[in-house]
């Protein structure tokens, strides 16, 4: 720590006195950039007075209130259709409920005969023939076919993992 003391103190005596007006000329110069850098960025800006640039703003907006017309929206027959099945609430629902009949295709056969899948189509038409939704049966697992069934999904589970 000595030695350091001792190089520093040979170092300042060793500079002339040109080289302390250089560091001192160049340290002032640094804090006068910064102070001039510091106004131009906090200086007061010109304000813009408003009604100077002979633009009334009041006039326009006071003019597009009152002369606004909105612009109509061409839908295509696709959309107006849409536009004109859709339920947007449950009240909607309740009224329209009525309208819209399910049309079963009876010609459409499933290819896995196990599974009673029938093909609808949506129809406005209250003539055609419409089928009522089949009330569902569901009865509960007996507990020896609940547990055949849980034994058949851990023996999948286990057939998948390996």
């Amino acid at each position: 720590m000595k030695d350091l003391l001792e190089n520093l103190m040979g170092f300042i005596y060793s500079l002339s006195m040109g080289d302390y007006f250089f560091f001192i000329g160049t340290v002032l110069l640094i804090v006068l950039l910064v102070y001039i850098v510091y106004l131009i960025k906090c200086g007061d800006d010109e304000e813009v007075v408003p009604g100077k640039d002979g633009f009334d703003i009041e006039a326009v907006c006071k003019n597009i209130e009152k002369n606004y017309k909105p612009e109509t929206i061409k839908l295509t027959s696709y959309e107006e259709e849409q536009e004109n099945n859709a339920i947007i609430s449950y009240d909607e629902l309740i009224r329209n409920k009525d309208k819209i009949n399910i049309n079963y295709d009876d010609e459409y056969s499933n290819p896995i005969p196990e599974l009673e899948v029938r093909k609808i189509s949506f129809s406005e038409d209250k003539n055609e023939n419409t089928l009522e939704m089949p009330k569902l049966n569901v009865k509960m697992f007996e507990y020896e076919e609940e547990e055949n069934f849980l034994k058949a999904l851990k023996e999948l589970q286990k057939d998948l993992s390996h």
